[in-house]
């Protein structure tokens, strides 16, 4: 009976020592891509992706990770599974389905506690043994992580893991505590040049006010936009040590890689920038294509304030290299004209902050006005915004069509809100679908070859299902 007892023990201890080696959940090599910031009120909504080492392990059927200011952060102890309470002040809770190996997809809601909120946007990919020492390496696409304060200072997170392989998911079989990184910096910002041999523009950026060093290391993707650092990414170029701060930034715009006078050779770049009074690095893909554009446009608007005014507003995600903006207008059918330049606010050119530019034109014009940017870059690359239209002083209404009639057969409608998505649709007088247009969100459209007869040009807005309808004469001459 002893020699029983004896044996079983043995095998307790050996499962109980075998589950223990099992049950890793150690987080290295933890890497920020930032996709953009933008202020809303006195918060900062920070989107990134998050790419990161776990050590391999069969249990890691479903993974969870939190994030939380570091400021709030709570030290939970993993007893059990967190619960919403423990969660409340969390910027982002991800879950990641892994029990079909090498095939992860995000979870939708959190089992334990299915009032926690969750991040299902974006995408998950795993690369199989593809991290440090044979671990796994994760990245997940689009967090969106809503921090108090402005986006011009440093926005710190703390996160933990823990993972089962429990599909109920209500028992912590491994956890990794209180890794930290800074969703917004430093930033790098550049482009790959259209030059022979191929060279970047880089620029890192902190906003801290105390110096910090940096370095870089560039690796050539294979293709597959995945940020893989030695893995199927080769090193191809590395720079540094640097030391910048908020006041001085480093930037170059002749960074030399291996292979870049290799003929037809035009690979995305990745450029990684990593300190080592740092615990992260971050990380920006420099696309292939090698004519970059100067600036990203969120929103470009027109609107005619009063008689004489039309207000223009725009805003800007990124800016890269970045002079500033050329304002031009075209008057009925007459040509485009230069009326004003607005300089970028971006310093030294780059930025990836939101930015928000205005600009008033004195026009008391009764006919349609249409508006667009020429972006311009300190290399006088250049590249026009879409149009916007706005009515002559005088004219009213929602919706202007011009000409009306029309004696050629062209046709341009004005949606003087510039609110919601807009679903178009155009019939003649026997109720004949003749053209349709579906999700417009410009403030224009151009309708074109319209045989002679009569019409009648529907639009929904999708949002709140307001209809107008307009009609339309077509007498060709």
């Amino acid at each position: 009976m002893k020699k029983i007892l004896l044996l079983f023990a043995i095998i307790a201890i050996f499962g109980m020592a075998n589950k223990s080696a099992a049950q890793n959940c150690t987080v290295s090599n933890i890497s920020v891509h930032l996709n953009s910031t933008t202020t809303v009120g006195g918060n900062c909504i920070i989107n990134i992706n998050l790419s990161f080492d776990l050590a391999a392990n069969p249990g890691n059927k479903y993974i969870w990770l939190h994030l939380w200011p570091t400021s709030v952060y709570p030290n939970l102890s993993y007893g059990h599974t967190p619960t919403a309470a423990e969660l409340a002040a969390t910027v982002a809770n991800i879950g990641i389905d892994n029990h079909v190996n090498g095939s992860p997809t995000l979870q939708t809601s959190y089992p334990p506690a299915p009032s926690v909120a969750v991040q299902s946007s974006g995408t998950v990919t795993i690369s199989i043994g593809g991290g440090a020492g044979g671990s796994d390496r994760f990245t997940v696409t689009n967090i969106s992580l809503n921090v108090a304060g402005s986006c011009n200072s440093v926005a710190s997170i703390t996160g933990d893991v823990w993972s089962t392989n429990a599909q109920s998911q209500n028992s912590p079989q491994c956890f990794n505590k209180g890794f930290s990184f800074q969703a917004n910096d430093p930033t790098i910002t550049g482009f790959k040049r259209c030059t022979n041999p191929r060279t970047l523009s880089l620029g890192i950026q902190t906003y801290s006010t105390l110096n910090l060093t940096v370095n870089y290391t560039l690796y050539k993707d294979d293709g597959d936009g995945v940020f893989e650092p030695g893995g199927d990414d080769v090193q191809v170029g590395t720079g540094g040590p640097f030391t910048i701060n908020s006041t001085t930034p480093y930037s170059n715009t002749n960074v030399t890689y291996t292979g870049n006078n290799t003929v037809g050779e035009n690979s995305s770049i990745w450029v990684v920038v990593s300190s080592p009074s740092l615990s992260y690095t971050v990380n920006s893909l420099f696309e292939s294509a090698c004519a970059p554009l100067p600036v990203r446009l969120t929103y470009f608007n027109a609107k005619r304030s009063n008689a004489s005014n039309v207000g223009l507003t725009w805003q800007t995600a990124q800016e890269l290299n970045a002079s500033g903006f050329e304002i031009q207008r075209q008057i009925g059918n007459g040509a485009w004209l230069v009326v004003g330049f607005v300089a970028t606010q971006a310093p030294n050119g780059n930025s990836s902050s939101t930015l928000n530019y205005s600009f008033n034109d004195n026009n008391n014009a009764r006919a349609i006005t249409q508006y667009r940017l020429r972006e311009v870059d300190i290399d006088a690359n250049s590249k026009f915004s879409e149009i916007r239209a706005v009515r002559g002083e005088g004219q009213a209404g929602k919706i202007i069509v011009y000409p009306n009639p029309s004696f050629d057969g062209r046709i341009k409608v004005v949606f003087e809100d510039m609110n919601g998505t807009r679903d178009v649709s155009l019939t003649d007088m026997s109720g004949r679908l003749v053209k349709q247009w579906t999700g417009i969100s410009n403030n224009n459209l151009e309708i074109n070859n319209m045989t002679p007869g009569y019409y009648n040009l529907r639009v929904v807005i999708r949002e709140t299902g307001e209809q107008s309808i307009e009609k339309i004469v077509v007498n060709k001459r």
